[in-house]
């Protein structure tokens, strides 16, 4: 019994400077380097599931090691430990590999199947209600991953609704750096450049304007409407005008999902 202790104590030792190491990989490696340095556009599952693989792989190599130097004594017990240690593992393993195969659940068609779908239909409902404080809260509570154009798209909207032009013209840039064709990051960026009400805004908007033609239907439907309207000629423009007389697309959840 007195051995049993001390081969279970060594194994928790070991255990716990594992854990240890494991939160400081997860702490640098996934959150810093993997994200932010090496695909600023990974998500945080998976730049998650890269750090499980490197995970496992560094298990495997080391409780073959182990096992190699424990098949060699003769401490029976030593080694029903590690047999135990090594069935622990491999079910483990055999959970994430079941976990990543079967992936997240399906959302519904009308993307009211997950938390992210849900709470961004509320940030939504928020902006279109000029209630920013009450969309920033929304947004922050989400599951909407920080780093996508998702994210940075409705933090322009939030501004927007604020009335703060540059930060929202900031924020658009941020999505438009994820995903430079985003039809709706296009419309936002179009519409924020033709509230700047200066002529070289204008200019680029129009230019910006051509260039996107062709990449969605609801952008060039709502790009047509603001030439009829001749939102690209000289004269005041103000948010309310805009939206009252050129909507914004209206992005839904489903729409994200099927891009």
């Amino acid at each position: 019994m007195v051995e049993l202790f001390q081969v279970l104590g060594g194994i928790a030792g070991f255990g716990g400077i594992a854990l240890g190491v494991l939160y400081l990989l997860y702490r640098d490696l996934v959150r810093d380097i993997i994200r932010n340095r090496m695909f600023r556009t990974l998500s945080a599952g998976q730049a998650s599931a890269l750090f499980g693989t490197v995970v496992v792989l560094a298990f495997v190599v080391a409780v073959l090691g182990v096992f190699a130097t424990l098949a060699e004594s003769k401490g029976v017990l030593q080694f029903l430990v590690l047999v135990g240690m090594l069935l622990l593992f491999l079910l483990a393993a055999l959970l994430i590999v079941v976990r990543v195969a079967t992936g997240p659940r399906a959302p519904r068609p009308d993307g009211t199947g997950t938390g992210a779908g849900r709470s961004t239909a509320t940030v939504r409902r928020h902006v279109e209600a000029d209630e920013p404080d009450a969309a920033e809260r929304a947004l922050e509570a989400s599951r909407l991953d920080r780093e996508s154009e998702e994210f940075w798209y409705w933090k322009a909207r939030i501004a927007l609704t604020r009335g703060n032009l540059t930060v929202a013209s900031g924020y658009v840039e941020e999505a438009l750096k994820l995903d430079r064709t985003n039809p709706y990051s296009l419309a936002l960026k179009i519409m924020l450049l033709l509230l700047g009400n200066d002529t070289a805004g204008r200019d680029r908007a129009s230019r910006l304007a051509e260039e996107s033609t062709g990449l969605s239907p609801e952008l060039d439907a709502w790009l047509r409407r603001l030439r009829a309207e001749n939102m690209f000629d000289d004269g005041m423009r103000t948010r309310t005008q805009l939206q009252a007389r050129c909507p914004l697309p209206t992005r839904t959840t489903e729409r994200t999902h099927a891009e």
